[in-house]
């Protein structure tokens, strides 16, 4: 008998009863995350500030509680990790995927900008992740990053300054809050992913040579879809991950081997 069959087989990768919190939940690999972990037994909770997206996850996924928050806004996090929680009686999976991209060249790109991605894609990644750590049990937890692969490399195709170093200070988060929340069995992983069909590459699809050139430098010739980032992300949040912290698990064709 195998380690894994000893702990339960296949139903380890499940997360029956477990609550997740999922921001940036009402579309692209947010909600491809929600609609895999309802199939795999949780509990979901969609927060995201888009109101129209969040009404159209209502429809498309009514098994889900959802609710609209600002991850930037430290006040309001506070209060809907605490409101879930208490709803809830807990929390046990936080996947932070609330994320900004304004694709500028740097010496373009005014403080404005810089500060508002860094305050989601950064601060609010925190302050989520501390909010939920407040409410996770006392057998601990996990959290689940959406970092990318422009976190672990600069070799961008077009300037995204700002994003990349969101993205780099967020890997680096991730291995931090991994040490130190060890102890309180608090899980901190992330997923680093390649290009992926979803509205948030927006305005890229709309220049063919930007796309080929994205499918020439992956080695397996394509974007990523939602899904595949949400198996990887159900993986890490799962028992079958138990002994993996700290790590970041790219989903990216193969981009970051080369």
């Amino acid at each position: 008998m195998t380690a894994l069959a000893a702990q339960g087989g296949l139903r380890a990768f499940r997360v029956d009863g477990r609550v997740a919190v999922i921001t940036g939940g009402a579309q692209g690999i947010g909600l491809a995350c929600a609609s895999l972990m309802l199939e795999a037994g949780a509990q979901v909770v969609l927060l995201d500030r888009d109101a129209g997206a969040l009404q159209a996850a209502r429809v498309s996924l009514p098994a889900a509680a959802a609710r609209a928050l600002d991850v930037a806004d430290e006040v309001a996090v506070d209060a809907a990790f605490a409101a879930i929680a208490a709803e809830h009686g807990r929390i046990d999976i936080l996947i932070n995927n609330a994320g900004l991209a304004i694709r500028k060249p740097s010496l373009d790109l005014t403080l404005a900008d810089w500060n508002a991605v860094v305050a989601v894609n950064l601060t609010g990644a925190f302050l989520c992740a501390r909010a939920a750590a407040r409410h996770m049990p006392a057998g601990g937890g996990s959290i689940v990053n959406t970092a990318s692969i422009m976190g672990l490399s600069g070799g961008g195709l077009y300037p995204n300054i700002s994003y990349q170093a969101t993205k780099g200070g967020l890997v680096n988060m991730t291995r931090a809050l991994a040490i130190e929340w060890a102890a309180r069995g608090i899980r901190v992983n992330a997923v680093a992913p390649t290009w992926t069909k979803t509205a948030f590459i927006g305005q890229l699809e709309s220049s063919p040579e930007l796309m080929q050139r994205i499918r020439q430098v992956t080695p397996l010739g394509r974007l990523a879809e939602p899904h595949e980032v949400a198996a990887a992300v159900l993986f890490l949040a799962s028992p079958a991950a138990a002994m993996v912290t700290g790590h970041v698990l790219a989903v990216d064709g193969g981009f970051l081997a080369q």
